[in-house]
């Protein structure tokens, strides 16, 4: 009787074990999937260089950031299945924020507009420091206390085009992999600009 309950014990572990790597694998090709329609996006780009962080929903909907000296340059892309370019429209927050500056007065919404998007370009400046980044793809949290939301993939970007922070997770991963101030703003922002 012994025998048989070691066994079946056994075999329980043996399949739970074996489940738990078919997920693993299912979940790193997703990743890589992610990765390839994501570069497929920044290709689009080729004649920016600098650093650029990228943020997508379902593959479909991506923010993209690019550092260039001074300034930011923003977009939202969408595409299709096949990764055509259905939408390519830039954001222009610095021209928001240099069009504000630029008043004499301004009354208090617009103040308090200007301070925010001031805020908002801490953050993405304080987003493209790499040393913050793990350099390892993750596709799984195990400390995570919730999970909630549609596919989601980030990664940063410098020069060379060496990547930083990668993950592909639910979009509602607690705790989060990277900042959550940069995480919220690219959530707002690409709920923003999305049709």
């Amino acid at each position: 009787m012994k025998k048989i309950a070691t066994i079946c014990i056994t075999l329980c572990i043996t399949c739970f074990c074996y489940a738990q790597s078919d997920w693993k694998e299912i979940s790193d090709s997703l990743a890589l999937e992610s990765r390839v329609r994501a570069d497929i996006v920044l290709s689009k780009f080729d004649t920016i260089s600098g650093k650029k962080i990228l943020y997508s929903l379902l593959n479909k909907d991506y923010y993209i950031i690019f550092q260039l000296d001074n300034y930011y340059k923003e977009y939202v892309v969408t595409i299709d299945s096949i990764c055509n370019i259905l939408v390519i429209k830039e954001v222009g927050n610095d021209k928001e924020i240099e069009k504000l500056k630029a008043k004499k007065f301004l009354p208090k919404n617009k103040r308090k507009l200007l301070k925010q998007l001031k805020e908002n370009r801490e953050i993405i400046s304080d987003a493209f420091n790499a040393n913050q980044y793990c350099t390892e793809l993750i596709t799984s949290l195990p400390n995570a206390t919730y999970i909630a939301g549609v596919p989601s993939y980030f990664v940063m970007k410098d020069e060379n085009n060496k990547r930083y922070g990668e993950y592909s997770l639910s979009s509602i991963t607690t705790p989060c992999p990277i900042n959550p101030n940069l995480w919220a703003y690219l959530i707002r922002k690409l709920s923003e600009n999305i049709d």
